[in-house]
Order: structure tokens, then sequence, then C-alpha cells
């Protein structure tokens, strides 16, 4: 207990004489005013400078920027056409495999799975185990 009260004395002592040493001036409504200002006129010299200047295009810029409008409007037109032409005597004719009921059920089956297989991967992926399996392939190069 003896001990206790001696470090509370000498903190207290301490903390006087570090107060008086260290004389900081009382701060009024003026020095928050001046902040402030200060904080509002940084702000309208940034705005000042953010603003773009207005730049007028040359009648050569526009006229390059009309040309290449109208070229690639050109050039889908043209490959439109043709494209058309060419593909306009192609007959597909792809029939569907024959495939049993059985068949069927077996494939909707193996979809189901693979889709099912594939949502817990994902969902897997965000829990802490797949989070701290993640970090481990990242770091292999995997």
């Amino acid at each position: 207990m003896n001990r206790k009260t001696k470090t509370s004395e000498v903190e207290a002592r301490l903390h006087r004489s570090l107060a008086n040493q260290v004389r900081v001036p009382q701060l009024d409504r003026r020095f928050d005013a001046g902040v402030w200002a200060r904080i509002e006129a940084e702000e309208h010299a940034l705005n000042q400078i953010a603003q773009p200047a207005v730049v007028r295009r040359s009648k050569a810029d526009r006229w390059l920027w009309t040309s290449n409008v109208v070229g690639i409007a050109v050039a889908a037109l043209l490959v439109l056409y043709f494209g058309m032409r060419m593909l306009n005597d192609v007959n597909v004719d792809v029939s569907m495999p024959e495939l049993s009921a059985a068949q069927s059920g077996q494939f909707a089956q193996i979809i189901a799975w693979s889709v099912t297989g594939v949502a817990l991967a994902v969902a897997l992926m965000f829990t802490p185990l797949g989070r701290w399996l993640r970090a481990e392939f990242t770091r292999f190069g995997l």
C-alpha cells in the first residue's frame, strides 16, 4: 500500500512539473475562425484550378472525326451486305441425336449434380476455409 501511494505521489509531482514547464496558449474563437477561413481559401483555390479551359475544336479535327464516322458506317454496311449475300445460300441441317428416356434422365441428373457441385464450390470459396485455401493456392502460384 505504501508503495502505491509513493508512485501516485511521484506521478502527481511529475505531472505538476510538466504542466509548469509547458505553457500552452488558450485558443479562442478567433483561432477557429482563422482555421476555417484558411480551409475555405484552399478549397476555393482548388476549385479554380480544377475548372477546365474551354477548348475549341479546329475545322480539321471536325472533318477528321466526320470522315471517321462515315468510313465506319460504310465499312459496316459493306460487311453486312456481302455477309448476307455470302450466307444466303447456306443450309444447315443438323439433327439432334436420338436419346432414350433413360439416357435423358441420366443426362439431366449429371447436369444437376454438376451445377450443384459448382454452386457448392463457389459458396465454399467465401467461407474462412475457402479464403485460406485460395490464399494458399495463390501463394504457391496455382
